[in-house]
């Protein structure tokens, strides 16, 4: 449920670039990264911790994860500006079957049956949620569109193999390091002044759906499978077009709205057969969300 609950987060991403005046990718990343790693950041403080010290506890493949996820960020916005969205869309929703093998690889992890049987028919919904608008773009474009899934795979997996790291500190690393990457491209282009609308919604897209979502995300990690993870955060690509039907009034296909019902039904048919059947499993927690909890084995395995 929270990783459901991140991806309808997520989902409402696409309003506020959207709804931009003037900003370009570079500008709209560079709020929207800074603000995600203060509003992270602050997090972390006001929940006792300091922050350098959770980046240091962290560990390296912590670090590696918060770059991970800086890269999703940056692949995501390019791979846009350079390829169709249905092409992005479509190579996006691979991830649980890069995260599926990564997560076999490296963390041991069978993937289930009920979980595969999920990944194919959300394959099968997103692929008619695109229809024939397959256009590709250029080959940087590709290019960046084959590297985004298999960042957001491998970011499932090293967020899983630490699961009693501070989740906030990947998005601390991840903000900040966007944030100087598109904050030197926009000060040698445009530079950073924009209207007070823009720099609104880059805070709203950062700081308040990223930097309060993405610890969410990270949280889940720790009780549920890599390939699960990103099957599960299909809900962020499904639900987007409905958003922007609603506001400001883009109306969706016919395959967009039947290919995202398949997709979503997929998702919340294993979100079903996924929960303990005697009751919910209990959790242990350890000081807090923001320090990290300790799922605690089954209640049968308790027994």
């Amino acid at each position: 449920m929270l990783v459901l609950l991140a991806g309808a987060i997520f989902s409402f991403g696409p309003l506020t670039f959207r709804a931009l005046l003037e900003a370009d990718a570079w500008q709209y990343l560079f709020y929207r990264s800074f603000s995600a790693a203060v509003v992270a950041t602050l997090t972390i403080m006001v929940l006792g911790r300091n922050p350098i010290r959770s980046i240091v506890e962290a560990g390296p493949w912590q670090a590696v994860a918060g770059l991970a996820l800086g890269s999703c960020f940056v692949l995501f916005i390019l791979s846009l500006s350079r390829a169709t969205a249905a092409f992005v869309l479509l190579l996006q929703c691979t991830s649980p079957f890069v995260a599926a093998i990564l997560g076999r690889v490296f963390l041991r992890e069978r993937v289930r049956r009920d979980t595969m049987t999920a990944m194919l028919v959300a394959s099968i919904g997103v692929a008619i949620m695109v229809g024939g608008e397959l256009d590709g773009g250029d080959r940087l474009g590709i290019l960046f569109s084959l590297l985004l899934p298999v960042c957001l795979g491998g970011y499932t997996v090293l967020i899983r193999s630490s699961p009693t790291r501070d989740p906030g500190v990947p998005t601390v690393i991840a903000g900040f390091m966007v944030a100087v990457v598109a904050g030197l491209v926009s000060l040698v282009g445009p530079g950073l002044d924009l209207p007070v609308r823009d720099v609104a919604m880059s805070f709203i897209g950062g700081g308040l759906l990223i930097g309060l979502g993405t610890p969410v995300f990270n949280y889940a990690h720790r009780f549920v499978p890599p390939a699960e993870t990103s099957l599960l955060l299909i809900s962020e690509v499904v639900l987007a077009p409905l958003w922007l039907w609603a506001w400001p009034g883009e109306v969706p296909t016919t395959s967009t709205l039947v290919g995202g019902g398949v997709a979503l039904s997929a998702v919340v048919w294993l979100t079903v057969r996924a929960a303990p059947r005697g009751g919910s499993t209990r959790l242990r927690w350890s000081r807090g969300l923001h320090a990290g909890a300790v799922a605690a084995e089954p209640d049968h395995l308790d027994r």
